[in-house]
């Protein structure tokens, strides 16, 4: 059992830690969304999902050797990283909104139905054995779509994933232990 001060100090850095990660997947998000018109920006988005795990538990680490001394048990680490996974996809779900709210204007759509356009696309789509007119159909849902469903689907998806996530570097941080020399 962790006291009131080390739980307010929980949080703290959590939330130093979430708004940092929250502004990773934002970039990520923004190279994601502008990869559509300049395909070199998916570099950006693939670094950006392929080291948030690693930076995640390098934040860990962080607190773990640090902040409360070289030890820390699974489920103070877990608390730790839920409440960055919480922080961060409350920030990457606010941006969402906002760049479909205020800034789309249904660029990305667009950008989408190009692409989907394309033979080479369509080759590939229906070689994995999807039917174009199902896909149309499918676009037409998503465009109907208003961008707080959207903002609420990626937290929920990032908040999800972020949990497993959590487990998962919540037991391997939990486990290391620093040596004290």
């Amino acid at each position: 059992m962790i006291s009131l001060a080390e739980y307010t100090q929980l949080k703290a850095f959590a939330r130093q830690d979430g708004f940092f990660i929250g502004l990773l997947w934002v970039f990520t998000f923004a190279c994601f969304v502008g990869s559509m018109t300049e395909p070199g920006l998916q570099i950006g988005f693939i670094s950006g999902v392929t080291v948030s795990p690693f930076i995640i538990y390098y934040r860990l680490k962080h607190y773990r050797d640090r902040i409360i001394g070289g030890t820390i048990s699974f489920k103070r680490a877990f608390t730790f990283l839920a409440y960055v996974v919480v922080d961060a996809s409350i920030i990457l779900a606010a941006a969402t909104f906002i760049y479909f709210y205020f800034l789309d204007h249904g660029q990305f759509m667009s950008s989408l139905q190009q692409s989907l356009a394309m033979p080479e696309i369509q080759k590939t789509i229906t070689q994995a054995g999807v039917d174009l007119k199902e896909v149309d159909k499918q676009m037409q849902i998503f465009s109907q779509t208003r961008p707080i469903d959207i903002a609420f689907s990626l937290f929920f998806n990032t908040l999800v994933s972020g949990m497993i996530l959590s487990l998962l570097l919540s037991m391997i941080g939990s486990r290391m232990r620093v040596s004290k020399s």
